[in-house]
């Protein structure tokens, strides 16, 4: 199939600061849903999705089996799609793990590459680019030139399932504290540091709409690449960066200060 390489849109960059839409760890899942559910789950929208195909209904085949591009898509788009169904908490984990199993399977040099753009002017230089638009999510390419920092920010109503490619950076992932003002405020207010771990090559980190729906890059000396699966789960209402304070405000809730700062860098 012949990669489909397009300019990310400006409603489509303001939900996201450049297009990522970039990811938890590595990703285990919670008590209430098991790896084995998850793939049951699979099995039987695929079964129900293409009945009288018989290939189709068949079980999936190992999570040790590498797949490409291709069959990434087929195994993955329709089990995708009925859990996306449910934008509930647990629905868009559901969804995000599943996302995250599959896209495990894929060498990086397998998913599609982009045509990257610079974005904003900070420096060094992040970069981003769409490698993939479908349904129900598309895919960015980010790059990150040596020790670049993308500021904090915010993914309303998105998911992001992000993968690293080469290199290594510093993910930090946060949640708002009680409410938080309007965009154009700047009245400060609180938020939790929920993670902090570096994702390289095949290393996968997600967010959700309801938890880590903050996060910030910092690149290590070498740089870093990565692709963001990033799906919409309600309208698009715009996003903004934060400042972030250096030193927490409660050291052992890893509760900091923040400041809205806008869409603009």
């Amino acid at each position: 199939m012949k990669d489909e390489i397009e300019a990310p849109e400006k409603a489509e960059t303001e939900i996201a600061p450049g297009f990522f839409e970039t990811r938890r760890r590595m990703l285990w899942l919670p008590a209430w849903l098991t790896a084995s559910a998850v793939f049951a789950c699979a099995e039987k929208v695929i079964a129900n999705e293409f009945d009288g195909q018989e290939s189709m209904a068949k079980p999936l085949p190992s999570a040790t089996v590498e797949l490409g591009w291709e069959g990434f898509l087929k195994q993955c788009v329709p089990p995708a799609e009925e859990l996306y169904r449910d934008s509930s908490s647990r629905g868009q984990d559901a969804y995000l793990h599943w996302l995250a199993s599959m896209i495990a399977r894929v060498q990086p040099d397998q998913i599609p590459r982009a045509k990257v753009g610079r974005f904003g002017k900070i420096e060094p230089p992040v970069y981003f680019g769409r490698s993939y638009r479908g349904k129900p999510f598309y895919v960015v390419e980010w790059q990150l030139a040596p020790n670049a920092l993308l500021p904090p920010h915010c993914h309303p109503n998105a998911s992001v399932c992000t993968i690293g490619i080469e290199g290594e950076a510093r993910i930090r992932n946060f949640e708002i504290v009680g409410q938080a003002p309007e965009f154009a405020s700047r009245q400060s207010f609180l938020v939790r540091e929920t993670h902090n771990e570096v994702i390289a090559r095949g290393r996968v980190n997600t967010l959700s709409a309801t938890r880590d729906n903050i996060h910030t890059f910092q690149a290590g000396k070498s740089g870093a690449s990565g692709f963001d699966i990033t799906s919409l789960h309600g309208p698009e209402v715009g996003f903004s960066f934060l400042d972030i304070a250096a030193k927490p405000k409660d050291m052992e809730g890893r509760i900091f200060e923040a400041t809205w700062i806008g869409s603009s860098i």
